[in-house]
C-alpha cells in the first residue's frame, strides 16, 4: 500500500438501498481524481475482476483510493463480499481506520423512501456518540427516527465505530429500494459537499440519472404496449 499522508476523512459505502453508497463513492473517486493506493485482500473475496474506472486499470473486489488534496481516503467494494465473512472484514476495516488516526468517518447509504411520510427533507443522518460529543458538523440534518434500522455492512461499521468511541456519520438520502437511484446519490453528495466544503461536480451523475430514468420509462411503455395497457396489481 502507498502511504497516505493526509488522513482527514475516511469514506465508504456499499451496494445497499438504491445502490446509493456505491454510486456515491464511485463518483467521488472519479470526480476528485483519486489515486488507487491499496487493496483489501481476504481469503473469501468474490471471484470477479473488471475494468471499471478505465481500460488502463483492472479493478479488484476491494480497493483503497486517496485524494491527498482533500485528505480523503475511500474504500470501495465493486462486488459484495460474502455475507458469512462480512462482519470479520468490517471489524478489521474499522480497526485499520482507528489505528491510522483519521479525523472522522463518513458512510454513504440509502434510506427506504417508503419510510419518508410527510418528511420534506432529502435525507437523514446517523451519528456515533463520539461524533456528537466532538460537535462535528451534521449540516443541521435530522437524525434517523428512533427504532428505524440500519442494516448490512453499514450497520456493522457503525457498530464497530461506536464501540471504538470513534466519530462516524452515515449520510442516508431517501432512495428507491427496488432499483438504482442515482438522484438519491446526488442528494447525498451535494449535502457532503456543502457540509465539508469539498467541491463535487455531480453533472455526469445527473446525466446518468436522466439517461437511466429515460431507459426505465421506455421499458415501461414497451411493457404496456406488449400487454395491451397499464399493468394491474392484485
Amino acid at each position: 500500500m502507498k502511504p497516505v499522508l493526509n488522513r482527514s476523512i475516511f469514506i465508504t459505502g456499499f451496494q445497499g438501498i438504491g445502490l446509493v453508497g456505491y454510486l456515491s463513492i464511485r463518483h467521488l473517486i472519479t470526480d476528485l481524481k483519486c489515486e488507487r493506493v491499496g487493496f483489501i485482500e481476504t481469503p473469501y473475496e468474490p471471484p470477479y475482476s473488471a475494468h471499471i474506472f478505465s481500460k488502463d486499470v483492472l479493478s479488484t473486489p476491494g480497493e483503497l483510493y486517496s485524494s491527498e488534496k482533500y485528505g480523503i481516503t475511500i474504500f470501495i467494494t465493486h462486488w459484495s463480499f460474502f455475507d458469512k465473512y462480512m462482519r470479520e472484514l468490517m471489524q478489521k476495516l474499522a480497526r485499520w481506520v482507528y489505528l491510522n488516526g483519521y479525523k472522522m468517518v463518513i458512510l454513504f447509504g440509502g434510506l427506504d423512501s417508503e419510510l419518508r411520510g410527510p418528511d420534506t427533507d432529502n435525507l437523514r443522518v446517523v451519528t456515533t456518540s463520539s461524533y456528537k460529543k466532538l460537535n462535528y458538523p451534521t449540516g443541521n440534518a435530522k437524525e434517523m427516527d428512533i427504532n428505524y434500522l440500519v442494516v448490512g455492512p453499514l450497520a456493522l461499521l457503525l457498530n464497530e465505530f461506536e464501540r471504538l468511541n470513534y466519530p462516524a456519520m452515515a449520510i442516508l438520502p431517501y432512495a428507491n429500494k427496488w432499483r438504482a437511484d442515482p438522484l438519491a446519490s446526488i442528494n447525498g453528495l451535494e449535502f457532503f459537499s456543502r457540509v465539508f466544503n469539498v467541491p463535487i461536480n455531480t453533472e455526469k451523475l445527473r446525466e446518468f440519472a436522466e439517461a437511466y430514468e429515460k431507459e426505465l420509462e421506455e421499458a415501461r411503455r414497451a411493457l404496456e404496449k406488449r400487454e395491451g395497457g397499464p399493468p394491474y396489481y392484485i
